[in-house]
């Protein structure tokens, strides 16, 4: 008898299996620091077998980023064939497909090369055309912008190019394309996961801007909504490790913590748990945990090395590093500019008052606050060019003691501005 229902079992478990494909358990306890070291070793000696070379990008990306030492020949066989390729083609990687520049700039960026200067040719002179970049779609857009950003480059003014880039066009261009649900996609009128972490990560240096974050907002909303139950993504009906990857990479960069924020845990697993479902003990990821569309669960090449560079973007935040895609570790950040000097405080005419101060080396601009009390509450400011060292305030309050002080500021390649120390403030009493 219990051979009998023995047999029963195992033709049932058969049967089940043909049904539904080989599928591997729901659940891992390896650190993710074990998974992070062991595919890192896993994707070295790929490379090594196979060679790295320009195809090799995000597993060279997520080496450079994990630490690796630059000095290793690895990444030198990888810049020497980006240079062969690149004069090859005459600098054209791609007629209209931008986001290979826009990953070649990343990854040259990542192990400390020049992409301005690539066997004679500026890589970034192509993500100036905005026309062409954005033919991609939203994806061209927004990793034009991680890519431009990655280093604070500046956009190259190129002759001949009908519509000249600049980071406000891109960024105004992935807002444009927000959807009502507050993800982004490829098309369509619903979200997509990977698009939308995807234009995240873009946005994420801009959140300082009331419409960027506004609609990083609603997308980490809607990320949030679209988490399986074991802490999970689908990207086109599937389960994949590679949607979850993008999720982390965007949470990090915002500051997210994708292995505890509450948003982001669902029935006690985290993203980075759910990424860790579809880790495999030989070091690699698979794509998928059952079959599925042609894919099986196996260690697959793209979830393996998205995977990776996920892992490295955790560990960095984990250990408080710059973010995955921000390679001005070690990098200055912008000096301020010196502190400002008021000269002169009149007010000849009704209703206005006239300041003018020093220049101040560098500066880009100054910005000149005023207000009727001595503590500045409920200040107002404008601002004035670089060349201008007077500004004319109009419309104040007539027999009204108005207090003002300036400051400098420098411009960082993203917009966004250095300010310097305000002056001494002064008073004058308006006409």
């Amino acid at each position: 008898m219990k051979r009998k229902l023995l047999t029963l079992f195992v033709a049932f478990c058969l049967l089940l299996t043909q049904m539904t494909g080989l599928a591997f358990a729901a659940d891992s306890d390896t650190p993710y620091t074990e998974a992070m070291e062991k595919t890192g070793a896993y994707i070295t000696q790929q490379l090594s077998k196979n060679g790295a070379g320009y195809g090799s990008d995000w597993m060279i990306l997520g080496l450079a980023r994990s630490g690796a030492n630059l000095n290793d020949k690895i990444f030198s066989d990888y810049y020497d064939d980006v240079v062969k390729t690149v004069k090859e083609c005459k600098g054209e990687l791609h007629k209209r497909k931008y986001t290979e520049y826009s990953r070649t700039i990343l990854v040259l960026s990542a192990i400390g090369k020049d992409p301005t200067n690539v066997g004679g040719y500026n890589l970034l002179e192509k993500l100036a055309d905005f026309n062409n970049v954005k033919w991609q779609g939203i994806n061209g857009t927004i990793w034009a912008l991680i890519a431009l950003d990655c280093k604070n480059y500046e956009i190259p003014k190129v002759k001949g190019v009908a519509v000249q880039s600049t980071r406000e066009k891109l960024i105004e261009e992935i807002l444009r394309q927000q959807l009502a649900d507050g993800g982004f996609a490829l098309s369509g009128t619903k979200a997509d996961s990977d698009i939308t972490a995807m234009a995240l990560q873009a946005l994420a240096p801009y959140v300082s801007r009331d419409a960027v974050k506004k609609a990083v907002d609603k997308a980490v909303l809607c990320l949030s909504e679209m988490q399986n139950d074991n802490g999970t993504y689908d990207s086109w009906g599937t389960e994949n490790a590679e949607s979850i990857c993008q999720t982390i990479v965007a949470l990090t960069a915002l500051g997210i913590d994708p292995g505890k924020d509450t948003r982001f845990v669902k029935n006690g697993k985290s993203a980075v748990d759910g990424l860790m479902l579809f880790y495999d003990a030989k070091g690699g990821f698979r794509h998928v945990n059952t079959e599925t569309e042609g894919y099986k669960p196996v260690i697959n090449g793209m979830a393996t090395e998205q995977s990776f560079y996920a892992l490295v973007a955790y560990d960095r935040f984990v250990n408080k590093k710059n973010s995955l895609y921000d390679m001005t570790d070690g990098e200055k950040p912008l000096a301020k500019p010196a502190k400002a000097a008021i000269t002169s405080l009149k007010s000849t005419k009704s209703k206005a008052l006239t300041v003018q101060w020093k220049k101040v080396k560098h500066a880009d601009g100054y910005q000149i606050t005023y207000a009727t009390g001595s503590k500045f509450a409920g200040s107002k400011s404008v601002l004035a060019s670089k060349s201008a060292l007077s500004k004319t305030v109009t419309k104040l309050k007539s027999k009204k003691t108005y207090y003002v002080k300036v400051r400098a500021y420098r411009t960082d390649a993203k917009g966004n501005k250095v300010y310097g120390s305000y002056s001494a403030p002064k008073k004058v009493k308006v006409k």
